[in-house]
């Protein structure tokens, strides 16, 4: 009875940290009450100890029906406690599942053949599971171990789970009587081999995937200098059209003059004014590559029945266009993005304002959103893309922009407004302005 109740206990707080382990690893949440939650573990952990007691039953149909609740019942009681059921919660099923014969069959050789085998094997995988969750927690690597996750190739997720049960089987079959000897020698470095095998497969991986991320920052970042100098040659096309018109409006009106017709010279001249009010750009920063850039992403809004408003000034000294844009079209492009999750139809706003003073430039940007937005204790978001590799692009952008000119970005979110604030320092000498 004792033996049943620690074993009951300990499963228990096993399979919460499998539940809490698995919210880390695939951004899941539990969606059901606290009490609720604590009757479906209680519910996954029973049959641990029902899979005790099942060689003393003789009934095949009693057997059957425990070996079913085990493996069929606790996968879908894991799919109710967080209302899901995919490939991600049956390949944590299948991993964790197979674990616990492992330990069991290491526990037997260590400690010999005895009925605390099996509770010995659980608290041995219980303090394992505990002590990687608590580092996990302690070092605030959450985030961390998500985009790990998001990042590593398809075809490792099919390693591991194979490497985990070929290991299995292997521990299983040398647990026979004429292998003891070999087991006992064997059987650990075996397995810590394994392991770092696994280790450096992982490694390797994670080291081909963050090249391929940083090859794609790479082309981004090549996209947005390309964007940015066609901006710059269509403001030189507009200023080229501009003085060629500005010369035959001056022909004109030096014409007029000339022959006496003042009261015409004065309605051409109306009709110039009139001409350039309807010419003029919604914006007008002070900077004209902003006001290009700014009128550009207004078009882009519109298609999401968005509108973004402007207020304030931007430099043209103390910071390169390129910084700027890098700032305000990341920044923009972002809220835009958010915006465009919303199905309803109705019109939304972003804010953004602008301002420089005392060898300061401030720039905040505020838009609603429409879905969970996380934010990690390191400033970054947690994307809802399904391209993770490029997540959070636009704001690291900023923010690396922004630590170069010894400031900072900062980036909240306050009933369903997202917000971002950026301070930096303006260069007392010239910028290069290519």
């Amino acid at each position: 009875m004792l033996i049943s109740l620690s074993t009951f206990i300990i499963c228990f707080i096993l399979r919460s940290l499998i539940v809490q382990l698995t919210c880390i690893l695939l951004g899941y949440k539990e969606k059901n009450s606290r009490i609720i939650d604590i009757f479906l573990i209680s519910m996954i952990a029973l049959p641990n100890v029902l899979m005790l007691h099942s060689q003393s039953i003789t009934s095949f149909a009693a057997k059957l029906a425990i070996v079913f609740t085990y493996y069929i019942g606790n996968f879908f009681l894991y799919c109710i406690i967080f209302r899901k059921i995919n490939f991600k919660i049956l390949y944590m099923y299948l991993l964790t599942i197979n674990t616990p014969q492992i330990y069991a069959n290491i526990t037997k050789q260590i400690f010999s053949e005895n009925r605390f085998s099996d509770l010995l094997a659980f608290t041995l995988e219980m303090l394992v599971l505990g002590g990687i969750l608590l580092y996990i927690k302690t070092k605030k690597y959450d985030v961390f171990v998500q985009n790990l996750i998001s990042v590593l190739p398809k075809r490792l997720y099919i390693l591991i789970l194979a490497l985990s049960y070929i290991a299995s089987i292997f521990v299983m079959g040398s647990s026979r009587p004429n292998h003891e000897l070999y087991i006992k020698v064997l059987l650990v470095p075996s397995m810590v081999g394994l392991i770092f095998a696994l280790f450096s497969i992982i490694r390797i991986s994670v080291s081909e995937a963050e090249k391929s991320v940083n090859i794609n920052v790479l082309s981004k970042q090549i996209e947005n200098q390309i964007d940015y100098y066609n901006k710059i040659n269509s403001i030189y096309d507009e200023f080229r059209c501009f003085r060629h018109d500005f010369k035959n409006h001056i022909l004109c009106l030096r014409s007029l003059i000339s022959a006496g017709e003042t009261e015409r010279a004065i309605e051409y001249m109306n009709e110039i004014e009139v001409l350039s009010s309807v010419e003029k750009k919604k914006y007008d920063t002070g900077n004209i590559i902003i006001d290009a850039l700014l009128n550009d992403k207004s078009e882009k809004a519109m298609a999401s029945n968005t509108k973004l408003e402007f207020s304030g000034l931007v430099p043209t000294t103390g910071i390169s266009n390129a910084d700027l844009c890098i700032i305000i079209a990341n920044a923009v492009d972002n809220a835009i993005e958010a915006c465009s999750k919303d199905s309803s139809g109705n019109e939304k706003i972003i804010h953004a304002t602008a301002d420089f003073k005392r060898g300061y430039f401030f720039f905040k940007t505020e838009n609603p959103i429409f879905e969970m937005v996380k934010i990690d204790d390191k400033n970054r978001i947690i994307t809802s893309k399904a391209d993770k590799s490029r997540h959070g692009f636009g704001v690291s952008n900023i923010i690396r922009v922004a630590k170069k000119y010894d400031g900072s970005a900062e980036i909240s979110t306050d009933n369903n407004i997202f917000r971002l604030d950026v301070n930096l320092l303006l260069k007392n000498e010239t910028i290069p302005q290519t």
